[in-house]
């Protein structure tokens, strides 16, 4: 926690960041960043496999992850832009995260001075009280989705959690399903949805409503049909931001041509760097946000394990590109390859 003195006085410093959760493995690597963590510890304990093996369930997965990880802005405005109901948590949470010990009067203090950091994000996150209605909208279409999805499976691709679910679970739980009034939301129009995040809280795998799923992916390499329609709904709403963050990338490369390699984009108090402003359409609106080079990382994850694909895969994944609306946002390419050094986004 980030109360501990130990992570103040080593793990912190090491990690050059102050950001949670931080991970410190056995040979003393510090990685801060969550899908760093993932791809690390899917290579240490690979069986069960959170990758799923076939082509097309594995883009799935890994689009899930994309779209949810990085741009479910819903989390920030269900959380902040409903005070009355869940302020009291959030501060008494974040104060317990630095006084787990203290008395109340000590968490609201250091909650509030937390809360006030994270509420000043709003320029940057773009939701603006016009977006409100929007925001609402996709959490409802996101819910009714899923629980559809749930009535049939335990999690996305069958009977094994994947990178796919641990995207989910990041906004589904640690805002969505823990705030009180989202959480009071998902309870009331998705409790399959909410039963997920428990199943995916436990610390084994166990759905005991589906006991005769195998604890497997499903076979065929099959994506279920309500997945397509997720993604394709990530799509409509999300893939925007990216095309036109990767154009907002372009230009900052061409003004920059001697930036040097591994040189972070950004100084350590912006370890999650913005290339500047755009505006994208969200459901019928415009919306003006920060350009997240963050989210084009991930986005080249996906991009690069595209084209290390055989041909053969490579159709397979054709026509599941084409159900999902991704045709544009997967032929998007980066002006420069981008990578992380010492926990810090930096051009390759």
């Amino acid at each position: 926690m980030p109360s501990h003195p130990r992570f103040r006085q080593e793990v912190s410093p090491a990690a050059r960041s102050k950001r949670i959760p931080i991970l410190e493995t056995p040979e003393g690597f510090v990685i801060q960043d969550t899908t760093v963590m993932f791809e690390y510890l899917e290579r240490r304990f690979p069986d069960p496999p959170a990758l799923p093996p076939g082509p097309r369930q594995r883009l799935a997965a890994y689009l899930v992850d994309l779209f949810a990880s990085e741009n479910l802005k819903i989390a920030w405005h269900f959380r902040w832009d409903y005070p009355d109901p869940n302020r009291h948590f959030v501060v008494r949470e974040f104060g317990r995260s630095f006084k787990p010990r203290g008395g109340n009067e000590l968490l609201d203090h250091y909650g509030d001075v937390v809360a006030r950091q994270m509420d000043g994000h709003r320029a940057r996150i773009g939701i603006t009280p016009d977006m409100f209605p929007a925001m609402e909208q996709i959490y409802f279409d996101l819910l009714d989705v899923l629980e559809a999805h749930f009535t049939d499976h335990p999690y996305l691709f069958g009977g094994l959690p994947s990178v796919g679910d641990f995207g989910l679970m990041g906004p589904l739980f640690a805002h969505l399903g823990r705030d009180p009034w989202p959480l009071h939301l998902m309870q009331k129009r998705a409790p399959r949805v909410f039963r997920w995040v428990e199943h995916m809280n436990a610390p084994e795998i166990q759905s005991p409503e589906f006991w005769d799923t195998p604890m497997t992916y499903l076979p065929d390499d099959e994506v279920p049909d309500s997945v397509v329609r997720l993604l394709r709904m990530f799509c409509e709403d999300y893939a925007p931001i990216y095309v036109a963050a990767a154009g907002l990338f372009s230009q900052w490369s061409l003004a920059r041509p001697d930036f040097p390699t591994d040189q972070p984009l950004s100084d350590a108090d912006a370890d999650q760097p913005s290339l500047g402003s755009i505006t994208v359409p969200l459901r019928g609106h415009q919306m003006t946000m920060g350009a997240p080079a963050h989210s084009l990382w991930v986005l080249q994850r996906t991009l690069d394990w595209l084209e290390s694909l055989s041909q053969q895969d490579r159709i397979a994944c054709r026509g599941l590109i084409q159900d999902c609306g991704a045709e544009t946002l997967l032929a998007t390419r980066l002006a420069r390859p981008l990578t992380r050094v010492g926990n810090r986004l930096a051009v390759a």
